[in-house]
């Protein structure tokens, strides 16, 4: 049995990933930092921001993939770099 971390996810403007987790805490992670990279490119295209989805353990934005794990250590990311 796998174990699920995310319920929803919502694509937000401009480059904020809203993240709902079973626990019920919401975590707003902003992406802008991350789009110039070459493995996060393709998310400039709107079409591929707003296709977010998640299985409950990754986020997915077509070929774009971010495990709960990556997740939470970008958001750890954030807060240690006071944003």
């Amino acid at each position: 049995m796998e174990r699920k971390y995310i319920l929803a996810v919502k694509p937000l403007e401009p480059y904020i990933l809203q993240i709902d987790f079973i626990s019920g805490s919401r975590l707003l992670l902003d992406m802008k930092p991350y789009v110039d990279k070459i493995r996060f490119r393709t998310l400039t295209d709107p079409k591929v921001w707003n296709s977010a989805v998640t299985n409950g353990i990754f986020v997915r934005f077509g070929n774009v993939e971010l495990s709960h794990d990556e997740i939470l250590s970008m958001a750890e990311r954030e807060h240690l770099n006071g944003r």
